[in-house]
């Protein structure tokens, strides 16, 4: 099934992201984040202590990040003021425009930068076609804008194709080197 939909690892959160060994693959240096269910869940305004430690230790390897989001601007800017980071809210991921938008915030070059989201109409479809090394995470909770519900059963069809081809399998996936 379509590649530009596969991201190259898909993982249970963000916290099974494993910051050191894209650390030590030298040419990672930028972070896009989705807000929505990847770092916080839908609609939720408060930012668990979990988080904020992914993202100190992120700062602390000298990662830049960067959340792309098509949440609300103002709780987006509240959220991402709150962790110091900076962001970009439009309604337009999975156009380039935000991606590019994002690489240009991080002042990181395409081969420097991985894209880590919930959806893969979105996230992933967006990384992609951005070319950019794209990370799928396990939604925080179900809930979800009224908007996604037609997105969320056609990516449990995808996701439940691949896995029965073996072609994703959450936490077995290929890191870049």
């Amino acid at each position: 099934m379509c590649k530009i939909l596969r991201p190259k690892v898909y993982l249970h959160s963000i916290y099974n992201v494993d910051l050191k060994k894209l650390k030590k693959a030298q040419k990672i240096k930028g972070i896009i984040v989705d807000l929505d269910n990847t770092l916080v869940p839908y609609g939720q305004e408060e930012i668990d202590s979990k988080v904020r430690d992914w993202v100190k230790e992120a700062l602390k390897l000298d990662f830049k990040l960067c959340i792309i989001s098509n949440s609300n601007s103002k709780r987006t800017k509240r959220i991402a003021q709150l962790l110091n980071i900076p962001y970009y809210s439009k309604f337009f991921k999975p156009l380039k425009i935000c991606f590019n938008k994002g690489l240009k915030i991080l002042g990181t070059g395409q081969e420097e930068t991985i894209v880590i989201g919930d959806q893969i109409f979105t996230d992933v479809w967006g990384g992609n076609r951005a070319k950019l090394f794209t990370i799928l995470v396990t939604p925080l909770i179900p809930q979800d804008s009224r908007w996604t519900y037609p997105q969320r059963t056609l990516e449990r069809i995808i996701l439940t194709f691949w896995k029965k081809k073996n072609i994703l399998l959450k936490e077995n996936s290929n890191w870049p080197e």
